[in-house]
């Protein structure tokens, strides 16, 4: 559930806790509408919401909007800082937002050496983070781009186990029928991209790409 109420100081703050009085994270604020974070950028810094909302959203190539969703207050913004990683997201400001930002250098050192339980439990979690939006990815656009965003994510798996996932659930992963995933394994197979005799195995890992961030009428 989103929460509303604002975090009014440190005191009440769980990184403020953690930072035993002194915190490390520094305020600011930005006015609605104001760019947090553009979708592509490498974020160099972490940010904490302390009062206010944000929204994430995500376009396509081609520009047709992916998805967007809503942050509130003790959401943390910006965390592909910590890996150096692009941003899936625009993050933008829908109100006034107190934020409270740290580098992701001086968060990761923060969270302790890279061998350290913390660091070991945060990379885990962000991978996790990042497999949870490539599956809702799998449910956006139209179906030939479905199955070829999960291709290339699943080709190793796909390949070397043919038989180890049926195609029904494969079909709801990503929000179709059965037979419009055949369909589109078909095409695929004709268009000399895949092999789908046996499982699912990718022949032109560059046309498949191409394929995937095609943005036609589903």
């Amino acid at each position: 559930m989103l929460s509303n109420a604002p975090v009014t100081d440190c005191g009440a703050c769980s990184l403020g806790v953690a930072s035993a009085g002194r915190c490390r994270l520094t305020p600011t604020s930005r006015e609605s509408g104001a760019t947090i974070c553009a979708q592509g950028e490498r974020p160099r810094t972490v940010y904490f919401v302390k009062e206010g909302f944000v929204a994430l959203s995500a376009v396509s190539p081609r520009g047709s909007e992916l998805l967007l969703s809503l942050r509130g207050p003790s959401s943390l913004l910006c965390t592909e800082a910590l890996q150096g990683e692009p941003s899936p997201f625009e993050a933008r400001a829908l109100t006034r937002v107190k934020i409270c930002g740290i580098s992701g250098d001086a968060l990761s050192q923060w969270v302790g050496p890279d061998r350290s339980a913390a660091r070991v439990v945060l990379d885990l979690l962000l991978t996790e983070s990042r497999q949870q939006r490539d599956e809702v990815n799998w449910r956006q656009g139209d179906c030939l781009s479905r199955v070829a965003r999960f291709a290339l994510a699943h080709a190793r798996f796909l390949a070397d186990r043919p038989n180890a996932v049926r195609k029904q659930v494969v079909a709801r992963l990503l929000g179709m029928r059965p037979e419009t995933l055949s369909r589109c394994l078909t095409k695929l197979e004709k268009d000399g991209v895949v092999d789908a005799s046996r499982g699912v195995r990718v022949l032109d890992q560059r046309r498949l790409a191409a394929i995937a961030l095609e943005d036609n009428a589903a």
